[in-house]
C-alpha cells in the first residue's frame, strides 16, 4: 500500500495530544470511609500507581482516538495498484453482422462478444465509455457513459442486425470521438483484419477480439425463380467453402409445402449449380440446404414468384387508343363488364375510364380521368425523372386541356404548370396511375412515347402487385399507400404476427433476420424478403491482434491506482464520531 499525501501524517501529533490529555486528566473515585484517617493511605497508594494506570480506560477516549487516526489516514489517502484497462476514455466497437451468429463452442460468436465486453465493463476504474454499433450505418450507443450499470444494460440489450458491418466507417466514427493519447479502441468481431485498421484507426492503442474459429461452411449462393409456360423453373448455386468433401440435401418449399428434395455432393471449395424445374406456381419460394455447419444464415434463400405478364382487364368503355397500346405491347387483353366482376375472382391489371374510383376493383390499375370539369392548358409540359416516363418524349405532345384532380394523396409525375396531368399513387391498398386528361384531348396516342408510356406502365404495376420486394436487413423504405389503410401487420412464413406499422406516421421497416415475410393490410396480403449480405454468405475468421501499443506493452491491462480506500475510512470515523456523541450525551463513564 501507498499514499497519495503522506505530509498529513503529521497530524498524529493530534493523536498524542488527545492520549497526553487523558494522562493528566484528574479523575476521581467516590468512596465512602468513616473517618478521615483512611485519606492519606489512598492518596499514597494513588501516588505510588505507574503512568500506565492513570490512562482512563473508557469508551470515550478509545472512540475519539480511533477516529482521529482514521480521518488522518482517510487524508493521506492510502492506495494500492491493481489490474485496469488502458486509456481514460474507452471506445469499443462491436460487429451485429450475420455471420456472429455462427455458433462456436455451443455459444453464437455474438454471445461470446457480450460476455467478453461485460467482463471488460467489470475491469473499469472511473473510465468513460463509448459503444459503436457497426453496420451500414454506425450507430453511437454511448457516449462518455460513466455509470457502470448504464454500460452493463446496454451491452446486455445489444441484439445482431445481420446487416454487413461496414468497419472502415465505424472506426472513423470512433476517431472523431477519440481524445488523442487516453483513448484505446476495442473492437468484437471476427473477420476484422488488420488492414482495415492500419489507414483509419489514426494511431489510438488498438485491440481487435476476433471471435470463433474458421467452420466447415457451406452456403447457398443464390436461389431464382423463373416462369416457363403454366410452370415455374429454379436454380440455385451452392458453395462447399470447407477442406473437405460433404454430403447435403437441398429442399425447395412454399407454406411448409415440401416441392423438391435432392441429395448433392459436393468436393472441397467446390460450387455446384441445381436445376430444378416443374415446380407449382406459388406465391413465393424458400430453398434450403440440410446440412448443420454451425452457420445457418447462409443455408437458406427466398424467390417471391411476381407474374410477368399478368392479364389486362378493361373495364367498360375504355378508349381504343388505350385498347390499341396495350395489344401493341403484347399484353393479354380482356374486355369486361364492372357489373359481371361479382364473385369473378381477378389476378391482373385494370384499364378504366371515367370520373370517379367507385365500384372498381381492388387490382393495379390505369386510370384515365375524363372528368367533365376541365382545366385549359397553356403553360408547357414538363415531366419528373420516373420509370412511368422513360423514353416517353413529351416535347412535342399537345394536350388542349386538363381534368379536375381526384381526392387523394398523389405523387405527380407530369404537369402543366402547377396543373397535374399524370399522378402515381396507392389505392385501396393497389398501385394506381391516373392520367389527368382524355385521350381524344390530345395527340399523344399518335406519337412514339405512348405505347413505352404503356408498357413503362404495365411493368411497374406489374412488379407492385402483391410484391413489395426484396429488402436488406432492417432496412427502412417509404412506401405510398395512397388513401388505402396505413394499418400493416407483418407476419413470418410461419404465419407469426411480428409487429405493427402505421404507415401514415412511420416508414415501412422490414424484418431483420433474413426470410419470407407477409404485411397485411387489410383483405390485401404482400409478400416480401429479406435478403442476406452476399459479404456474409461466409464465416471465416481472423486473428486477434494489437496496434498502436509500445514495446514494453504486453497486453491491454495496466497497473492503475485504487484509491477508493480514504472513502470507507471516512466513512467509518464519521460513525465513530457519531457513536461517541451519542455515549457522552449518556454521561457514560468507564
Amino acid at each position: 500500500m501507498q499514499f497519495l499525501n503522506p505530509v498529513y501524517f503529521v497530524l498524529s501529533i493530534f493523536i498524542g495530544a488527545v492520549v497526553l490529555f487523558y494522562f493528566f486528566r484528574k479523575q476521581y473515585t467516590e468512596k465512602t470511609i468513616s473517618s478521615n484517617l483512611l485519606w492519606e493511605q489512598v492518596l499514597n497508594e494513588w501516588q505510588a500507581s505507574p503512568w500506565l494506570k492513570k490512562l482512563q480506560q473508557n469508551l470515550l477516549f478509545w472512540l475519539q482516538l480511533l477516529a482521529l487516526l482514521l480521518l488522518m489516514l482517510a487524508l493521506v489517502r492510502p492506495f494500492w495498484l491493481e489490474d485496469s484497462l488502458k486509456g481514460e476514455h474507452i471506445i469499443i466497437i462491436i460487429d451485429p453482422s450475420a455471420s456472429m451468429s455462427a455458433d462456436s463452442g455451443g455459444k453464437s460468436r455474438f454471445e461470446i462478444a457480450k460476455e467478453e465486453m461485460l467482463g471488460l465493463a467489470g475491469k473499469l476504474n472511473g473510465q468513460q465509455v463509448s459503444l459503436i454499433q457497426a453496420g451500414e450505418k454506425s450507430e453511437i450507443l454511448l457516449s462518455r457513459e460513466d455509470d457502470s450499470n448504464a454500460i452493463r444494460r446496454t451491452i446486455k440489450k445489444l441484439e445482431l442486425t445481420y446487416e454487413h458491418e461496414n468497419m472502415e466507417k465505424a472506426i472513423l466514427l470512433a476517431e472523431s470521438l477519440s481524445s488523442g493519447k487516453d483513448t484505446a479502441l476495442h473492437v468484437f468481431s471476427d473477420s476484422a483484419a488488420k488492414k482495415d485498421f492500419m489507414k483509419e484507426s489514426g494511431g489510438l492503442y488498438t485491440v481487435v477480439h476476433n471471435i470463433g474459429e474458421n467452420a466447415a461452411n457451406v452456403s447457398l449462393q443464390s436461389f431464382g425463380t423463373a416462369a416457363e409456360g403454366d410452370r415455374i423453373s429454379a436454380v440455385a448455386v451452392i458453395e462447399n467453402q470447407s477442406s473437405e468433401n460433404i454430403e447435403t440435401g437441398v429442399t425447395v418449399k412454399s407454406e411448409e409445402e415440401v416441392l423438391f428434395e435432392q441429395n448433392v455432393s459436393l468436393k472441397a471449395k467446390e460450387d455446384i449449380t441445381v436445376q430444378i424445374k416443374d415446380l407449382p406456381v406459388k406465391p413465393y419460394y424458400e430453398a434450403a440446404i440440410t446440412i448443420s455447419d454451425g452457420y445457418s444464415a447462409d443455408n437458406s434463400a427466398a424467390s417471391i414468384y411476381t407474374d410477368p405478364k399478368p392479364k389486362v382487364y378493361t373495364m367498360g368503355d375504355v378508349n381504343p387508343f388505350a385498347v390499341k397500346g396495350f395489344q401493341t405491347i403484347g399484353a393479354e387483353l380482356l374486355q369486361t363488364d364492372p357489373s359481371a366482376l361479382k364473385g369473378l375472382e381477378m389476378k391482373g391489371v385494370v384499364v378504366a375510364e371515367g370520373s370517379t374510383l367507385s365500384k372498381l376493383p381492388e387490382l393495379p390499375m390505369i386510370f384515365f380521368n375524363t372528368s367533365k370539369n376541365r382545366i385549359k392548358l397553356d403553360e408547357a409540359i414538363t415531366g419528373d425523372d420516373d420509370r412511368l416516363l422513360e423514353y416517353a418524349n413529351f416535347e412535342k405532345v399537345y394536350i388542349s386541356s386538363a381534368s379536375a384532380v381526384l381526392k387523394g394523396e398523389w405523387e405527380t409525375v407530369l404537369k402543366s404548370g402547377d396543373i397535374p396531368l399524370i399522378q402515381k399513387g396507392m389505392h385501396n391498398g393497389q398501385p394506381i396511375i391516373i392520367v389527368n386528361f382524355d385521350l381524344a384531348d390530345t395527340d399523344w396516342p399518335l406519337l412514339p412515347g405512348f405505347p413505352i408510356f404503356l408498357y413503362n406502365s404495365y411493368q411497374w404495376l406489374s412488379q407492385q402487385s402483391e410484391f413489395l420486394g426484396y429488402f436488406s436487413s432492417g432496412e427502412e423504405r417509404w412506401i405510398n399507400i395512397g388513401n388505402g389503410t396505413g394499418s400493416w401487420e407483418i407476419f413470418n412464413n410461419k404465419d407469426e404476427n411480428l409487429y405493427s406499422l402505421d404507415l401514415n406516421e412511420e416508414t415501412f421497416k422490414a424484418p431483420i433476420a433474413p426470410g419470407t415475410y407477409q404485411a397485411v393490410s387489410g383483405n390485401q396480403i404482400y409478400y416480401f424478403s429479406v435478403l442476406l449480405d452476399e459479404r456474409e454468405k461466409s464465416a471465416g475468421t481472423e486473428e486477434s491482434f494489437t496496434l498502436n501499443a509500445k514495446s514494453s506493452e504486453k497486453n491491454s491491462m495496466t497497473q492503475r491506482p485504487n484509491e477508493s480506500f480514504w472513502f470507507w475510512l471516512s466513512l467509518i470515523a464519521l460513525i465513530l464520531i457519531a457513536i461517541e456523541w451519542e455515549v457522552y450525551r449518556r454521561g457514560y463513564r468507564g
